[in-house]
């Protein structure tokens, strides 16, 4: 239910977007209908595996095969950690551009990306293996708990460092001006708010999953959550251009502050 709630927020936000932005850039409109999809199809696969545990396998009676991973929840996953990285993209993306002064925005780009990549690659490891055994037992193993330790491990570093990049930057944005420090704080609790919800939610899963015994329920929980919370955060960071825009009316400063909105409003390929 959770999730479905979620996806209500997503498909909200993204009926905004479109509606708002027809002139936005097409790699932005692109990105934004293929994470749509992408998070259609999860909530697709999620309710396959709903019906397969509790129609076909007639939950709470057969709890042993209920609880088999089927090739929908393995691909939901898949879907997961594909958009995790995708997002974590995003905001690299415009960490970069609104770093344009600062000779070391490369280096923490790339540092940024790669603990994004290694997230991934931790991520598919572990779930190429539910591909291959259905058992929940897989979850347990030694290989296993190694990748996903890695995968979260690593995907909690990127998103701290998403955030403490972007606090960093804004605040050296100040510039005294009230209409500027109003948007400035605003800025400020978008990308702390944002990036504190995804750390604790990765965090949830790092603890539940080792404290938790196979097959990791509530783990497995908050990993789907995570990947809808990750692309409501991205919409809400590009609708609040409109807003924000509003606010720097009649003032000199709009381009500095819309710099740091990535895929601000263009006619550009």
């Amino acid at each position: 239910m959770t999730n479905l709630g979620l996806f209500g927020i997503t498909c909200s936000q993204t009926a905004y977007y479109f509606h708002t932005y027809p002139n936005d850039r097409r790699i932005s409109r692109a990105a934004v209908a293929i994470l749509f999809c992408m998070e259609g199809v999860h909530v697709a696969f999620l309710t396959q595996g709903a019906y397969y545990a509790f129609i076909v396998c007639k939950l709470p009676e057969n709890v042993f095969t209920a609880f088999n991973i089927t090739w929908e929840v393995a691909a939901s996953i898949t879907i997961t950690l594909i958009i995790t990285s995708a997002v974590q993209s995003f905001y690299a993306w415009r960490i970069y551009c609104l770093s344009a002064r600062y000779r070391w925005r490369k280096a923490l780009v790339a540092f940024i990306l790669a603990t994004s990549l290694a997230e991934l690659g931790a991520g598919l490891t572990a779930n190429a293996l539910q591909y291959g055994n259905p058992s929940v037992d897989v979850i347990g193993t030694l290989r296993s708990r190694h990748a996903y330790l890695v995968n979260l491990t690593m995907g909690i570093t990127s998103d701290l460092m998403i955030s403490a990049s972007l606090v960093y930057i804004l605040n050296a944005m100040r510039t005294g001006f009230k209409s500027t420090e109003n948007v400035i704080n605003r800025l400020l609790v978008f990308s702390m708010s944002n990036g504190l919800l995804t750390t604790i939610i990765s965090s949830l899963i790092l603890v539940t999953y080792y404290v938790e015994p196979p097959p990791s329920l509530l783990a497995t929980v908050f990993i789907h959550i995570s990947g809808k919370l990750y692309v409501n955060s991205m919409l809400v960071t590009l609708n609040s251009r409109t807003s924000i825009q509003k606010m720097f009316e009649n003032t000199q400063t709009n381009d500095i502050i819309l710099t740091s909105l990535m895929f601000t409003n263009s006619n550009a390929a």
